[in-house]
């Protein structure tokens, strides 16, 4: 024990360097505190080294900020400290006072360090979210960075509660009364607030190094994407400073002499197309009612789908393909002007930094047709629900093919493109459009009614809808299949099996998805195929809510066959057939809900399909939530067919609306699932390995 003077700057301890060894109360002066990330004060009758434990390296480093005195006391562990304590009765209260207020400190440092590393871990996920986007302004490609699928939020050690650093923010705030009326009550209260306070002490110094650690690494695996996003940033800036300097100048020029040079169509087409196109951007009623306008607009078309093929066909062996040759493909952009010179640049971006989908489900209309052509997927069904096959035996039973003819065409790629151009294509180009009446397949700045950045239809944006829609409505691709392996002496198993959709962007701004149709000919395991446009310009969650509420409804039309509106075989579409046709009578209803009916029934011209997608609306966006929108027998037949997860089950359960639905529902797939349990129960006592199909159906029920 003894005296030891600092001078200012010195350092009395040096943090991975000095062995802890001894303890030191600061009777005059101040020190302060530091290791990497945090730092705090210690003032007259703190303790120095508490925080730290003996034969240890200390974690902080302890630097005199002014002239300062301490004494020195031997430090092998808890007994020491209780004999420092004891031998300084008279002080023990200053004592207790300064170590509550350097574990508030600590305390204080702690929360500060969780908060910075929280919002680092926030940012780094927002930025990630921005990302794509960030790259189409920038026009570059997105590169995928896997290490950011692997970072997770930090985690406060659930030792120390939040309670505790309240408690030592009101001791500390109240320190003067305690010194007096608490503290120096008596020497075992002074040594007891010090022991709880030294053991609280190491618990955050702990948690704090752990809390460092995460930040390091967080650091490390993020490191490239942050380089990368500086970069993007700085070339964003970049080629806003450039554009301001270069205002008159347009992004593309002669972009529709390109596309008609590289498409190689005849120069009679060449000619009449660009003609079309100079009355068209010339003409301020081009979108008027009138027979002349909807004339062009109508010319226009022909002559695009026959240019759209001819430049697709070239694409398929060309590996640079002209930006605006790619633009045409993905937005159906073919003038510059016509385009605007700010939406120019916005598709020249995107175009230049798209990636395709890794997983193949979400297609440009483009990379769609390319497969139909390649004989890698079916053309799909015309405007009279006729696939391929069907269409040419159709065409052979009123004469117009023969049976050489069908055997020719049926697996000719330029045969099966021209199906696909003349019906999904022409067809679904306009319904997706939303407007048909005016509807024209050539990008127009007039069309644009939502900042084009925002209504981009990324592959990522999609899933992200998608996603949340099956996080409420899990079964929504789910068809029911049949497993059986008597080998292990399984006969039949039913079970969900999830079959994706592809979901194909169409070439234009437009305010509709569709369902062009929910399986590829009698296949009930076959993707369905939804078609939105690849400028999005309504309410993109609705549009997706809606897009599978069809589906819905059309897969249980599929699955039902001819008996899809028959109320003795119960389903989807038959009850809500029943429910809508005979309302009048279903005393279940208010006079209020059969008025909201009749007014339904109206609004859609007493489509019945309409109506339930309405409902289906209400049911995913609201009724999930807990704000009820639908009456008790639409929501009783929607629940039945399309049951909420079992996170959205638990947060309606006190609701009583639900209870007894859910009730129902549970104890249904609990006598479902027993049987299957017992089963795979059985295969694994008796060695045998467990099919996929039953753990997957077990697992389903539970969901």
């Amino acid at each position: 024990m003894g005296l030891v003077t600092l001078t200012k700057g010195q350092i009395v301890h040096k943090a991975m360097s000095d062995t802890v060894g001894t303890l030191e109360i600061l009777v005059k002066g101040k020190i302060r505190a530091t290791d990497q990330f945090t730092s705090f004060v210690i003032n007259v009758g703190g303790i120095i080294g508490l925080v730290e434990s003996p034969s240890k390296e200390y974690q902080y480093t302890y630097e005199a900020l002014e002239y300062a005195s301490v004494y020195t006391y031997p430090y092998e562990g808890t007994d020491d400290i209780l004999a420092m304590l004891k031998c300084n009765e008279k002080i023990t209260s200053v004592l207790a006072s300064q170590s509550v207020f350097i574990t508030h400190e600590l305390f204080s440092e702690y929360e500060r360090l969780f908060e910075s590393a929280l919002f680092e871990f926030k940012k780094i996920k927002s930025d990630y979210a921005d990302y794509p986007e960030l790259c189409i302004r920038a026009g570059e490609v997105p590169t995928k960075f896997e290490m950011l699928d692997l970072i997770v939020p930090p985690v406060k050690n659930n030792m120390l509660s939040s309670w505790e650093y309240g408690y030592y923010k009101s001791l500390k705030e109240h320190e003067a009364a305690l010194g007096k009326s608490y503290y120096a009550l008596s020497q075992d209260i002074a040594i007891g607030t010090i022991m709880i306070a030294e053991k609280n002490q190491k618990l955050i110094s702990v948690s704090t190094k752990f809390l460092t650690a995460y930040k390091k690494q967080l650091g490390r695996n993020t490191a490239d994407f942050t380089t990368t996003l500086k970069m993007i940033h700085a070339k964003i800036e970049n080629n806003e400073k450039t554009a301001e300097g270069n205002e008159n100048e347009p992004v593309i020029t002669n972009a529709l002499a390109v596309i008609l040079t590289y498409s190689g169509v005849d120069s009679e087409l060449s000619a009449k197309f660009q003609d079309e196109i100079a009355a068209f951007k010339a003409s301020e009623t081009r979108y008027d009612t009138a027979d002349e306008a909807r004339l062009l607009r109508k010319n226009i078309s022909s002559s695009f789908y026959k240019i759209y093929k001819k430049v697709f066909l070239k694409s398929l062996s060309d590996k640079d393909i002209p930006i605006e040759v790619r633009m045409f493909l993905m937005f159906g952009f073919v003038d510059e002007e016509l385009a605007g010179e700010k939406n120019t640049s916005i598709l020249c971006n995107i175009a230049r930094s798209y990636v395709p989908d890794p997983e193949g489900n979400i297609l440009l209309l483009s990379e769609w047709l390319k497969k139909v052509y390649k004989l890698q997927a079916n053309p799909s069904r015309n405007e009279f629900d006729q696939d391929w096959e069907t269409y040419l035996r159709e065409q052979k039973a009123t004469g117009v093919l023969k049976q050489e003819q069908i055997d020719a065409m049926i697996n000719n790629p330029d045969s099966r493109l021209d199906f696909e151009i003349n019906n999904l294509f022409s067809l679904g180009n306009r319904m997706t459009f939303g407007r048909i009446s005016v509807f024209v397949p050539v990008f127009d700045s007039m069309n644009v009614l939502k900042p084009l950045n925002l209504a981009y239809m990324t592959s990522s944006k999609i899933k992200e809808h998608i996603s949340k829609i099956k996080s409420i409505d899990f079964g929504v691709f789910c068809r029911q299949a049949v497993y059986s392996n008597t080998d292990i002496g399984i006969t039949q198993v039913y079970y969900a099996e999830e079959v994706e959709p592809y979901i194909i962007l169409m070439p234009n701004a437009g305010t509709r998805a569709t369902l062009w149709q929910e399986i590829e000919g009698k296949k009930r395991n076959t993707k369905a195929r939804m078609l939105i446009s690849i400028f999005n310009l309504e309410n993109t969650e609705d549009c997706m809510i809606k897009l599978l509420g069809e589906f819905r409804w059309e897969m249980c039309k599929t699955e039902q066959g001819v008996h899809w509106n028959d109320v003795t075989d119960p389903s989807l579409t038959s009850m809500y057939c029943d429910y809508l046709q005979f309302f009048k009578k279903n005393q279940t209803l208010s006079s209020e809900q059969k008025d909201k009916l009749r007014l339904d029934l109206k609004k859609y011209n007493n489509n019945y399909k309409s109506i339930f997608i309405s409902d289906y609306l209400a049911y995913l966006k609201y009724e999930a939530t807990g704000s009820l929108r639908l009456n008790k027998v639409a929501r009783e037949i929607l629940f039945n067919s399309c049951p909420f997860s079992k996170q959205y089950r638990e947060a309606v359960y006190d609701n009583p609306q639900y209870k007894e639905l859910i009730n129902h529902y549970t104890a249904h797939n609990a006598n479902v699932s027993k049987p299957l349990q017992n089963l795979e129960f059985r295969l694994k006592k008796e060695g045998l390995e467990v099919p996929h199909e039953l753990t997957d159906q077990i697992e389903y029920l539970a969901k």
